[in-house]
């Protein structure tokens, strides 16, 4: 019962919600402004730069290793 009477509430509010939000993403079109970030070249050194930064990187690779090689 109760759901049946605020649930034109919630509705009002998904509908304010999804005009504002077209309005807002749908007002400038015009994407050619928008540059491709360039691609940074990735050396071995760098990669274990951060393995020796971040454990849980590490940890993480030698999970994804461990579980290519059981596979």
């Amino acid at each position: 019962m109760i759901t049946k009477v605020y649930a034109h509430i919630l509705d009002e509010d998904r509908k304010l919600n999804a005009q504002k939000f077209d309005s807002e993403f749908y007002s400038n079109p015009d994407l050619r402004k928008v540059s491709v970030p360039s691609a940074q070249p990735v050396s071995a050194e760098h990669l274990l730069a951060q393995l020796k930064e971040s454990p849980d990187l590490l940890n993480s690779l030698a999970k994804l290793l461990a579980g290519s090689i059981t596979s």
